[in-house]
């Protein structure tokens, strides 16, 4: 069934309105709420997307830059998304995800006030260090709620966001080792945003304050992956997987290192040996395993 023409149909009969329409079927309820927490999702996506495009983009000017960080309307955002979500009812099978939903849009609501802040002074790296604040927000909030309502989420890609389905193969090798980097992707995502906009010294501070999370992230993904017990079709595949980790992680401590003397060659270097061990293992990994490495290769 194509829960978005359903609830479509639904909303067009007044539910969103807040019209009662009697006799909806327990699927039929899911579909149209669902529906809602896309349109309330909405603002916050819409100025989040201008926000991070406003990172990524060079400007003539500092001013130029903290004007389109504070154009990007993410406070109007926020509230509003956080208006819409606090005026849905989501069914009982939905109820515990909602929770967890609501707490997100009041955290991204707390968040934003002090992205402004650090645009008004002119402060880069508060700006980032809000920004990987959403970032953990978000991250909490998808390693915390069921494959339905996250599937159904406009800012996902099920096959790496989500929880798996019954479809991934490995059995609980594969479920398990799918969590792991799902968990690890998710994470890491949000300490490689950065800006254009940083000058060395900043740079060497961002990185200062990025790089102990993502050597642990890196060291407790190789050890959880180390754990398991991977079925006879799947044992090459998982010794890439660990060598990798463990090749990344010597990478980023080295990268640390490099960064505390300012040795701006050598950090270059090893970001170039770091997507070298990206490429080799993508070369390396069997069709069989991609279902279960999606999210994070």
């Amino acid at each position: 069934m194509n829960w978005r023409h359903t609830a479509a149909a639904l909303l067009a009969l007044g539910f969103a309105g807040g019209c009662s329409v009697v006799g909806l079927s327990p699927e039929q309820e899911e579909e149209a709420y669902l529906l809602r927490v896309a349109q309330a999702e909405a603002p916050w996506l819409s100025a989040m997307s201008r926000f991070d495009n406003t990172l990524s983009g060079n400007y003539s000017t500092r001013t130029a830059f903290f004007v389109a960080i504070n154009g990007a309307g993410l406070e109007e955002g926020a509230r509003d998304s956080l208006e819409a979500a606090a005026e849905l009812t989501p069914p009982d099978t939905l109820a515990d995800d909602h929770g967890h939903w609501l707490a997100l849009r009041g955290a991204a609501t707390e968040l934003a006030p002090e992205l402004t802040q650090a645009a008004a002074v002119g402060d880069v790296l508060n700006v980032l260090a809000v920004r990987r604040g959403f970032g953990k927000a978000e991250a909490e909030f998808l390693l915390s709620i069921g494959r339905e309502f996250c599937i159904h989420l406009d800012a996902v890609d099920p096959a790496e966001d989500c929880p798996p389905d019954d479809s991934l193969p490995g059995g609980g090798y594969g479920t398990a080792a799918y969590e792991a980097l799902r968990e690890y992707a998710i994470r890491i995502g949000p300490l490689f945003l950065t800006s254009a906009g940083l000058d060395q010294g900043q740079r060497t501070q961002y990185l200062a304050s990025v790089q102990p999370e993502i050597e642990e992230l890196l060291l407790g993904t190789g050890d959880r992956l180390g754990e398991l017990d991977p079925p006879t079709e799947f044992a090459t595949d998982h010794e890439a997987l660990l060598r990798y980790f463990d090749d990344q992680y010597a990478v980023a401590a080295l990268i640390t290192d490099a960064n505390a003397i300012g040795d701006d060659a050598t950090i270059l270097e090893l970001y170039a040996e770091s997507a070298r061990l990206f490429d080799d293992l993508q070369n390396t990994l069997s069709d069989a395993v991609r279902p279960i490495v999606n999210p994070a290769f």
